[in-house]
């Protein structure tokens, strides 16, 4: 049996639960919180960072490591492309958005999330139970001490990541100008990762007054000034193709 330890709000996880649903791997989804997780995770795996997957006897932490993990073990319908030159092109657009939208997405959402209370547990606390809520809410004082600080947030990291992600956004819509897919013509690692680390951002489908209450205002303003970005689009397909495979 297959059990994937993630993060129920992390496009990092996001980006392993894809693979898995692509390649029909049927798996537990065990949800931990921040600061919670650590006991799990030093349980499982030489760091405390998810997702981790536990596969039968094998235990592979980080997203990147659980696609390689997959298309071994699964190699029907791999997400590295066969041929060598796309297989390149494919694993350092992944190495690229991990790097350029995953992590200062990442720090600039929390710059602007986590003094807000309300808006942070809202986000943090999707699809938990009410004992998990409770025990979390008493805890997250602590909690965003930490992880403010693990991430290094300040206002001007947080000024750089903003710059550093809309950079990686205009290369995306460079690569993207008249392709519909970052390398090859089908999909790959690289599109996966794009799609799921963009997903809480461009959160396709989604009205702007539900976007609003997770977005905190700077994210949501800059979310309705990307509505017409050729890799906003993308994203939105790919999601979209997703959930009708």
């Amino acid at each position: 049996m297959f059990e994937l330890y993630d993060f129920r709000f992390s496009h990092y996880s996001e980006k392993a639960r894809w693979a898995l649903d692509f390649k029909g791997v049927p798996y537990t989804a065990r949800h931990l919180l921040p600061g919670f997780h650590l006991r799990t995770a030093r349980k499982l795996a030489p760091r405390t960072c998810v997702p981790i997957l536990k596969a039968d006897s094998a235990v592979i932490q980080d997203s990147t490591e659980i696609i390689n993990f997959l298309d071994r073990t699964f190699p029907d319908r791999s997400l590295t492309p066969a041929d060598p030159k796309d297989a390149q092109g494919a694993l350092e657009w992944e190495e690229y958005l991990d790097a350029e939208i995953g992590v200062p997405l990442r720090l600039w959402f929390y710059h602007h999330t986590l003094p807000d209370r309300a808006r942070a547990l809202r986000f943090l606390l999707e699809g938990q139970s009410l004992p998990a809520r409770l025990m979390f809410g008493v805890a997250f004082p602590r909690v965003r001490t930490v992880m403010a600080h693990a991430m290094g947030i300040d206002e001007e990291a947080a000024r750089r990541a903003e710059a550093r992600l809309f950079v990686a956004l205009d290369r995306l819509d460079t690569a993207l100008r008249d392709r519909e897919y970052l390398v090859g013509n089908r999909l790959s690692r690289a599109d996966l990762t794009g799609g799921a680390l963009l997903l809480p951002f461009c959160r396709p489908g989604e009205p702007a007054a539900e976007a609003a209450k997770i977005l905190p205002e700077a994210l949501s303003s800059a979310r309705a000034a990307c509505a017409h970005r050729r890799c906003f689009a993308w994203a939105s397909e790919i999601y979209r193709r997703r959930t009708l495979q």
